[in-house]
């Protein structure tokens, strides 16, 4: 396995992580943008429910991050063929999780809903939970998907993803297009739509990697072998990968019932936000995955300096392209809330103008050592720290200046999106001392 990772390699890897990352999300977005010719109550109830998923995704997000990282690890040794064993317990762990989480919530959706949104309307809560039936048996397809690309992203190949997210992307679009518009489905023909594209993608992916000729394939998975030991080194960074997801997406969905509070105009206004957060985010999120795989192998083969070498050139990039990336996206911002204007009352326009203004201004300067430079941590098997700083940084600056500015000093809805710039601050802080101290160097993964 070659571990050289020059300028001109990492940015061949990279490109195609961002656009994989931008067709990721587009299935939420165009769900989101389309359903908002549905009304106010249809784009909030699609939003509450995503809220909640978001915090089930981080499970496969956490094993998958898991999978990336051991499989990059023994892949830098030069072990394929416990990158494979590795592959193929990610796969059994990630299918027997996401079908537990697939049936629980759909059978608890309901109760779900009025734990954590009891005090909304109830046309907002019939629309979440219609949106809701369809999309939590997705879930397996989800976690599928998800670790057939990280595979293919530790063998150094991140167009395979970004092929398959283009292709449930367009699955997707046509299926808004003919339930929504033709079969006049609402939210529902959202949600059959995004189910279906994601059971594609799923299949696609998997029939892949069977067939691969690269360093990892999955031959032989029917005869199910469990290896602890392969399974306990995934373990290692999925559970504190997957506690700090979970903690973190609990505090979002804390903050969600705070922004709830103030109306469905502060509602849409705040999921026009997020919208903005996850366009924005797009390119610190795919270097980050490329730092997984890069500082994963240097970290197998005990390339140290390797590792804080390609740190530092992916940090810098992540510099250049969310400076240019989010400073284009407040000079389009006039021309996108012209869409919104179309269905949306004036209200919520001002909410979401203000919060997409606060997000993509202080994304370009403190977003990336607080959200980025993580994943060389995790990659390093230095998961416990950021777990911890990530809860520190959530629950005691995020949400406690949150509901401090929003009931102390009656800030409103606007007091979430500065708290979450605090929140970023002590992140950033806390990730960039540690990797400052070398002790990340002492972790052991494989």
């Amino acid at each position: 396995m070659n571990n050289e990772w020059n300028t001109s390699r990492l940015l061949h890897l990279v490109w195609p992580l961002i656009i994989d990352q931008i067709l990721n999300v587009l299935i939420g977005i165009v769900d989101t943008v389309m359903v908002t010719t549905l009304g106010e109550n249809a784009v909030s109830g699609v939003s509450l429910v995503d809220s909640i998923n978001v915090i089930i995704i981080a499970v496969f997000t956490a094993l998958t991050t898991g999978g990336a990282v051991v499989c990059s690890q023994y892949l830098g040794r030069g072990d394929s063929e416990n990158a494979s064993n590795g592959a193929r317990q990610l796969i059994y762990v990630s299918i027997a999780a996401s079908l537990a989480l697939s049936v629980l919530v759909f059978f608890g959706r309901t109760l779900i809903l009025s734990l954590v949104y009891g005090h909304t309307g109830q046309d907002l809560m019939t629309e979440a939970e219609r949106y809701f039936f369809y999309t939590a048996p997705s879930y397996p397809f989800i976690a599928l998907s998800a670790v057939g690309a990280a595979l293919y992203r530790s063998m150094g190949n991140s167009r395979m993803g970004m092929w398959v997210s283009l292709l449930m992307n367009i699955l997707n679009f046509a299926g808004n297009a003919l339930f929504i518009y033709g079969f006049h489905w609402g939210v529902s023909g959202a949600a059959i739509s995004t189910l279906i594209s994601r059971l594609a993608a799923a299949v696609l992916v998997l029939w892949l990697l069977w067939n691969s000729g690269g360093q990892i394939n999955i031959r032989g998975i029917r005869r199910v072998r469990i290896m602890p030991s392969i399974i306990g080194s995934i373990l290692k960074v999925a559970i504190p990968n997957g506690v700090e997801g979970g903690i973190f997406q609990t505090g979002k969905l804390a903050l969600s019932r705070l922004i709830s509070v103030f109306g469905t105009a502060a509602i849409a206004g705040n999921a026009i936000g997020n919208i903005f957060i996850t366009i924005g985010n797009l390119p610190g999120w795919a270097i980050g995955q490329g730092l997984l795989v890069v500082v994963g192998q240097n970290m197998g083969a005990r390339d140290y300096q390797g590792a804080g070498r390609n740190t530092r050139k992916l940090i810098g990039i992540t510099y250049i392209v969310m400076g240019i990336y989010n400073g284009l996206l407040l000079i389009l911002m006039p021309l996108i809330f012209r869409y919104f204007g179309r269905s949306l009352s004036p209200e919520s326009l001002a909410y979401g103008r203000l919060f997409a203004t606060i997000f993509c201004t202080a994304a370009i300067l403190i977003w990336i050592p607080a959200y980025c430079l993580p994943f060389a941590l995790r990659a390093a098997g230095d998961g416990k720290y950021t777990m911890f700083i990530s809860t520190i940084a959530m629950w005691f600056a995020r949400v406690g200046i949150a509901y401090l500015l929003a009931y102390i000093f009656g800030l409103g809805a606007v007091s979430v999106w500065i708290a979450m710039v605090c929140e970023w601050v002590v992140r950033a802080a806390g990730y960039t001392l540690r990797w400052r101290s070398n002790r990340w160097r002492e972790k052991r993964v494989i």
